[in-house]
Parts: C-alpha cells; sequence; structure tokens
C-alpha cells in the first residue's frame, strides 16, 4: 500500500474543504519563515555545481544546505532558500530504504501537520498542503525504485513581492 493509500485508511476525510488559514507555519528546528539569516552558522551556500541542478526563481534568491535537523524525533537533512537575507522557503527531507520508517515518518509528520495546522487545504496525488497565514506547508511522499523519501516544504507568503527571474 501506498503511502496515501495508508493516509486514507487512517480516516482522512476527502475532499479537503478550503477554508481561511488561522495557524501560522511552525519551525522546524531552530528556522522559521521569514527569519533573518545574518550570524546563523553552518549554512553553506550551493556550489556553481549544484546550482546548475537547483534553478533559482527569485532575483538574489541565495540556497543554502542548512545543518540537519531532529524533529519529530526524526533526523531531517535541510535546505533553505533565501531573498534578502531573509528565509521564504525551508525544505527538510529523510530518504530511507526502510518502507516501515518511511510510512511512519510520514504519518507522523502529517499527523504533526494536522494538530499545528488543521486539515490539509488541498492534496495533489502524493502531496498534501496547508494554506498557513504566513504561507503554506506541503507534505510530499515520494518512491524512487527502493529508495522512500518524505519531504517536508514551507514557503512564505513574501514570494509574491519577488522578482521572478526569466
Amino acid at each position: 500500500m501506498d503511502i496515501i493509500g495508508f493516509l486514507k485508511k487512517k480516516g482522512t476525510k476527502w475532499p479537503f474543504k478550503p477554508k481561511t488559514p488561522t495557524s501560522a507555519s511552525f519551525p522546524v528546528g531552530p528556522y522559521n519563515l521569514d527569519m533573518q539569516i545574518a550570524g546563523l552558522s553552518g549554512l553553506r551556500e550551493l556550489s556553481k555545481i549544484e546550482y546548475r541542478a537547483v534553478t533559482r526563481q527569485f532575483k538574489g534568491e541565495r540556497i543554502y544546505h542548512a545543518l540537519d535537523v531532529d524533529f519529530l524525533d526524526y533526523h531531517w537533512k535541510l535546505m533553505i532558500s533565501v531573498v534578502n537575507g531573509k528565509v521564504y522557503k525551508i525544505a527538510a527531507y529523510i530518504e530511507t530504504q526502510d518502507r516501515d520508517l518511511a510510512h511512519v515518518a510520514a504519518m507522523t509528520t502529517f499527523l504533526y501537520c494536522k494538530g499545528q495546522i488543521g486539515e490539509p487545504t488541498k492534496q495533489r496525488g502524493e502531496m498534501f498542503i496547508w494554506d498557513t497565514i504566513d504561507g503554506d506547508v506541503a507534505l510530499q511522499t515520494t518512491q524512487i525504485k527502493e529508495e522512500f523519501g518524505i519531504n517536508l516544504f514551507l514557503t512564505s507568503h513574501a514570494v509574491r513581492h519577488f522578482t521572478r527571474l526569466r
């Protein structure tokens, strides 16, 4: 059974009903949306080669590998995207070949998001999305051959005011 089927089996209501967000996003480790990065340690900007694979979307955007974090009793790798010195995107992810671990981590993360923010606003394939007063939170699961991924993305509403490249 895939993770979406697992979550449906656990009683997630379909379809989701959009509502006006009343909750803010939550921190992932020491990182919050819209925080200044000045003074943060452990950030390593992508190399020129990495930037070829990860396209910047906005004028002045910089993307960093951040220190891994323990979040919800799991070890997450982390990247943050910044414009004008402020975090606009947090991308936390777990990669594992352990199917059971992936299911439990995905369910734990889903329930945490639901507890913090409420019911998801929408669901697109393998992704659940919650609108928040400061942006949105998305939980995505992936499987490529024997590798399972749990991706948690937090994106600030500030992107509405950024100048897009191209």
